[in-house]
């Protein structure tokens, strides 16, 4: 029983040590460094609503289709500056 205890904790220490360098290799220094940065993200991002997010993509999308239109109208200008009939 004593034994398994002791290789239960040498395997746990074995898998900290592991995630350390894995935490360490993504470039964050330690775990509780982890941690914080986690804690940081989970603020920062209940400080932005879902509607302000929605609002934000529907500009965008409008923004998208408006800049579409604009690429359209300018191959028009393009085709006719070349002396191509406008395409309808």
């Amino acid at each position: 029983m004593a034994g398994d205890i002791q290789r239960e904790a040498d395997e746990l220490a074995r898998y900290v040590g592991e995630l350390g360098r894995r935490v360490e290799g993504a470039g964050v220094r330690d775990v509780g460094s982890l941690l914080a940065l986690h804690d940081q993200l989970r603020r920062a991002l209940a400080a932005v609503s879902p509607q302000e997010l929605e609002w934000a993509a529907e500009q965008a999308q409008k923004l998208i289709a408006t800049l579409e239109h604009y690429a359209a109208m300018l191959a028009t200008v393009r085709r006719l500056k070349d002396g191509a009939a406008p395409a309808l």
